[in-house]
């Protein structure tokens, strides 16, 4: 059976992309997700064909400094955004399947509490101002 595909989330035009780094090293993620709908979803798994895992992180700074905190699901509230962005929420894409390169695209899937999926394409660039 097919998993089946929300409408009721979309990404927010231009938002989505993954940082390229050299030699296969773990690839911070963005993407501004909207959802048009009255109900609220958890994001609770991210998976992609093109790379082995994907994580959550948030980064988290404090009076000794910032690390990266690892979150296992975030909620987009009803009719609200949620955003992936640097310095903030953020994902990790490690362990490509094959060779990532500047101008490809990542495949990724968003699994929803709800049971659904949103799917969607993010450009791989070297910096976010390459649209």
């Amino acid at each position: 059976m097919k998993t089946p595909v929300t409408t009721d989330i979309t990404a927010r035009r231009n938002s989505a992309w993954v940082r390229w780094l050299p030699n296969a090293l773990p690839a911070a993620g963005y993407i501004t997700l909207e959802n048009s709908s009255d109900q609220r979803f958890d994001i609770t798994k991210i998976k992609s064909p093109d790379y082995q895992k994907i994580t959550i992180y948030q980064t988290v700074t404090d009076a000794e400094g910032s690390k990266m905190v690892k979150h296992d699901k975030v909620t987009l509230s009803a009719k609200r955004g949620f955003a992936f962005v640097p310095g903030e929420y953020h994902l990790i894409f490690e362990k490509p399947t094959h060779l990532i390169t500047p101008g490809d695209n990542a495949r990724v899937i968003f699994f929803l509490s709800d049971g659904k999926v949103f799917k969607v394409r993010m450009p791989v660039r070297t910096s976010p101002e390459l649209y």
